[in-house]
């Protein structure tokens, strides 16, 4: 059994409106026990009632049908919602929702009467939104194996894909006759087809890593980047839209590099380090020669090195020693520090060390010094293997 729980896809809205939808079908199911409100179900096969196609997308046949289908919406509502906002996240679950039902009881045949009720086929239009927009970020889950649960970490595009892929083979198997099989993967359909349109629109921000953007080749700045002080919704991108409010003019670069350096402080001063490391190489790669301050690099470095992202903080203290006016020394000695102790890479570390004579250091850096290559030394006389690659600032 493999129950999602949480993912490190960038959350930019609270999820208010995925909670509220999970309240409201755990109260629907607790006041209105489904045997005993058939009028409430979608009705297959006895004409059009359209007030069933919103009241079954809240109804549920027992407990374990309930928390199934929550555990679910909770895991990929939490992803749509904050890209969308909560409003945009209701008008595109309860679309996906009202419009398959409606297709469902309008193609139905009147030969035998059936009845269809479950979140089921919206959540897997939030699977397949997911899939769209996140499919490089994972899935945090469960696993419970026998008495051995275990956490697992599974990309999007294989989670969500694998289930879409087995209910869309399983309908195809049954001619497409009505089962929880066709249920879903017409749920999947109404989701693709609502994501490529949002993404076509562009009413949906996923930073150039939704699918369509990977498979030509443009990747974003940060697949996994945290959250951002302020990201607009859908809402607000269609209000904006109505108001017909003249182009402004392309900032210059000095502008650009402006409003990066504003955004990239106020991330840090926030502890979004991801976000803020986005916004560092997103702007090195778009105008050549920006870089922050140093106490700005510097809060960068130390942000990333309290995170124990190693690489990251590596890249970043290798461009600022190259390319800082005044380079501090604890900055090379932390570089190299990390290379030895926490990278394997003693090798490595010696070079940086070599850029730092113990002359032009207090006598308490260079003692640092000389431990460093005194654990350097005796790592290599110990057969320490690495890749001896170049160490690059982004």
């Amino acid at each position: 059994m493999i129950i999602p729980w949480g993912t490190d896809a960038p959350i930019y809205h609270r999820p208010v409106a995925t909670i509220g939808v999970i309240v409201v079908n755990v109260l629907i199911f607790v006041a209105f026990p489904s045997h005993l409100h058939e009028d409430w179900m979608l009705e297959l096969g006895a004409g059009i009632h359209p007030l069933q196609w919103l009241s079954n997308i809240f109804m549920h046949l027992g407990l374990g049908h309930l928390l199934g289908n929550m555990i679910f919406l909770w895991a990929f509502g939490i992803i749509v919602e904050g890209k969308l906002g909560a409003l945009g996240f209701l008008a595109v679950y309860l679309a996906m929702g009202v419009g398959e039902s409606a297709l469902f009881q309008m193609l139905a045949r009147p030969e035998e009467v059936r009845y269809m009720l479950g979140a089921s086929g919206a959540i897997f239009g939030l699977m397949a939104l997911c899939l769209l927009w996140a499919p490089r970020n994972d899935l945090y889950c469960y696993v419970l194996f026998r008495i051995f649960p275990s956490e697992w970490e599974i990309p999007i595009i294989w989670f969500a894909g694998f289930y879409i892929a087995w209910d869309a083979f399983a309908a195809s198997a049954g001619s497409f006759a009505v089962s929880t099989a066709l249920i879903h993967a017409g749920g999947a359909l109404a989701g693709t087809v609502a994501g490529l349109l949002l993404l076509k629109l562009n009413l949906v921000d996923c930073e150039g890593w939704d699918l369509i953007s990977l498979m030509r080749g443009r990747r974003g700045e940060s697949g996994k980047s945290s959250k951002s002080k302020r990201r607009s919704s859908l809402a607000e991108k269609l209000r904006k839209r109505s108001k017909k409010a003249p182009e402004k003019s392309k900032k210059s670069a000095d502008e650009q590099a402006h409003d990066a350096l504003q955004l990239f402080r106020g991330h840090l001063d926030a502890n979004e380090i991801e976000a803020a490391l986005a916004i560092y190489k997103g702007m090195r790669r778009k105008l050549r020669g920006w870089r922050p301050p140093d106490s700005d690099w510097t809060r960068l470095i130390k942000a990333l090195l309290d995170q124990k992202a190693w690489d990251d903080a590596v890249g970043v203290m290798r461009a600022y020693l190259d390319e800082s006016q005044l380079p501090s020394p604890k900055v090379r000695l932390k570089m190299a520090e990390v290379l030895i102790r926490h990278m394997d890479r003693p090798a490595a570390g010696l070079r940086v060390l070599e850029g730092v004579a113990a002359a032009d250091l207090t006598a308490p850096l260079a003692q640092a010094r000389s431990r460093l290559i005194t654990m350097a030394e005796t790592m290599r006389e110990e057969g320490t293997l690495e890749l001896d690659e170049e160490i690059r600032g982004v």
